[in-house]
């Protein structure tokens, strides 16, 4: 048996393959360095090393060989395995663009629906092409797609299906088919089918729906879509096999008709209340209950007349309708919502409609923050009043598993939560979502400006220079200054009513990072890139000069470090009555 080379010792530089000709390590693109981004004579690849602990290497070199043969314009191509008693690994292009998990960042409500067409189109054809001849993608998740100029591309497309089991650490836990969970795992042509319907259903409500249960969470219409295609949508997104459809073009086929002739619907909330009731109750409790409403009916048509007994079958109670969101200005200035699990959630500021100037407005910034623009933000939104603190994050982390941040020793309680990536603060905004049924996600970097700013035209929100009382950063005048973080709200508060826009920590936001504004959005929304190695940082901290904490700086880091002068605060989207009134 031969002795392969551990990937886990593999290093960025490294040369492996053949000495003459060796493909050059670049980094590593997971965290147990299986899978590399290298280079090989200036041209750029993806190679995937053998785990001796996933499976046979027989099977591997098998497997790669037989889908280095796939062809297709959305599969990124693969190439004949590498095997020696040293080296064994896989080969495939690399592939430009942005993941479809960044991309679909840009839509936290869901994505148009000729978006989501253009990104759709040419996966559905592909996959329907590669199951005709018993060929399977496997593990198909928000990592295994990339969108190039608007198109949907899959990437390393069978790679993994040589591994005894597929699971969690190589696709997406929320994708898994069911047959995956099984002890003897099932895989089949139908397994990509399942997760093409939820990565679709991501795309068209947002991919925070991927962390809800599909049986009971989805919604009973789609604004951008007829009744009769959307129950087609709901019935193939079912879990069981049966129901999922035979044909992915179709699927496709369906949307696209919607863009051209959609069909008014006419159902009300009554009568949509009552089919969720039905499509998300189990068979034998919708039959029993059919059963005794008939005999209630019946009973009622049958029994003699009696003048004094004219009432003895209590009519059902009616299913209430859903309120309509209230208008921006009813809302309640400020909110603390409960959460399922008790307590609240972070207390949030309403920010109203604006336009205002983006930008270094005082020459006293870097190139990232020029050229000044105008930016329209036309929905008000909630921003919540602190940073989120040690307390909120650690009720979200307990429940969810996830390892306690360190506090440095400086306590924890109401100081702003430090030491997490942006992926951690991404994790916590969705758990939020789910705890309130409210949708909250980062801000976005126009969302954070005009709130740090809060209709000021100077550096900080109160004038061009710091003054004591009002930010903790090194020598803003505080007691903490260059030395820890301070209990949120120890400043005084602009006058939006957020405290701790400048200093304290800087504040994880949505968007991609850029070296300047040249071709910013003029809209609120996030800014993301082809390839966003790097997240943005807003607002500078106990640590930073006062010119790091001016409302126009900006700087990156990549999303998966972290630091003790890093946090963040969250938003709460508004869905606002005029928001009804499009998707009735």
């Amino acid at each position: 048996m031969n002795d392969f080379y551990d990937p886990k010792k593999l290093k960025i530089g490294q040369h492996v393959g053949v000495e003459l000709d060796p493909y050059v390590l670049n980094y590593p693109m997971d965290g147990d360095k299986t899978t590399w981004v290298v280079d090989q004579g200036g041209r750029p690849f993806v190679l995937r090393f053998f785990q001796s602990n996933k499976g046979k290497v027989e099977d591997f070199l098998q497997n790669a060989r037989k889908y280095a043969s796939v062809k297709h314009p959305a599969i990124t191509p693969n190439y004949p395995p590498f095997y020696s008693n040293l080296w064994v690994f896989s080969c495939s292009a690399v592939c430009g663009g942005e993941n479809l998990y960044s991309f679909l960042g840009k839509y936290p409500d869901g994505a148009p629906l000729n978006v989501v067409i253009s990104l759709f189109d040419n996966i559905a054809k592909a996959l329907d092409q590669v199951h005709r001849n018993g060929l399977l993608h496997g593990h198909l998740d928000l990592s295994a797609i990339h969108v190039v100029n608007g198109l949907g591309l899959m990437t390393g497309f069978g790679a993994h299906n040589w591994m005894s089991r597929i699971d969690d650490s190589v696709m997406d836990a929320r994708l898994l088919p069911p047959e995956y969970l099984k002890k003897e795992q099932k895989r089949t042509t139908s397994s990509d089918r399942f997760a093409f319907m939820k990565l679709l259903m991501a795309a068209l409500l947002g991919e925070s729906i991927l962390d809800k249960d599909f049986s009971t969470s989805l919604p009973d219409s789609h604004p951008n879509l007829s009744d009769a295609t959307w129950n087609r949508l709901l019935k193939w997104s079912r879990e069981s096999e049966r129901y999922r459809p035979k044909s992915l073009t179709e699927v496709i086929r369906m949307l696209r008709a919607n863009l051209y002739k959609p069909e008014v619907s006419d159902r009300s909330t009554t009568k949509r209340a009552i089919k969720r009731y039905v499509r998300n109750t189990p068979r034998k409790t919708v039959a029993i209950g059919a059963v005794l409403i008939t005999g209630l009916v019946a009973a009622a048509i049958l029994w003699p007349e009696s003048k004094t007994e004219q009432n003895l079958v209590t009519p059902l109670p009616a299913i209430p309708e859903a309120k309509p969101p209230t208008s921006f200005e009813a809302l309640p200035q400020t909110l603390e919502e409960p959460l399922l699990s008790g307590g609240t959630a972070p207390k949030i500021e309403k920010i109203p409609p604006a336009t205002f100037m983006m930008g270094d407005q005082n020459r006293m910034g870097d190139d990232n923050e020029k050229p000044v623009h105008e930016v329209d933000i036309p929905k008000g939104f909630y921003i919540s009043k602190y940073e989120v603190t040690f307390d909120q994050y650690d009720k979200f982390a307990k429940a969810t598993g996830r390892e306690l941040p360190p506090d440095n020793d400086w306590g924890r309680g109401q100081r702003p939560v430090i030491n997490v990536s942006w992926y951690d603060a991404k994790a916590y905004a969705v758990w939020l979502s789910d705890q309130t049924q409210e949708e909250y996600r980062l801000p976005t970097e126009i969302e954070w400006e005009y709130s740090a700013r809060a209709d000021s035209n100077t550096a900080f929100w109160y004038g061009n220079t710091v003054k004591p009382g009002y930010s903790v950063c090194d020598s803003c005048g505080s007691q903490w200054d260059g030395v820890s973080t301070a209990p949120v709200g120890s400043q005084a508060s602009n006058p939006l009513g957020l405290f701790d826009m400048h200093g304290n920590v800087a504040e994880w936001v949505e968007d991609c990072y850029h070296d300047s504004y040249e071709g910013a959005p003029s809209k609120n929304q996030v800014w993301l890139a082809n390839q966003c190695d790097n997240r943005v940082l807003r607002g500078g901290s106990w640590f930073d000069i006062p010119r790091v904490g001016r409302s126009a700086t900006r700087y990156r880091a990549e999303p998966n470090l972290q630091a003790s002068n890093w946090g963040f605060r969250v938003v709460r989207i508004i869905q606002q009555a005029d928001d009804l009134a499009k998707s009735e």
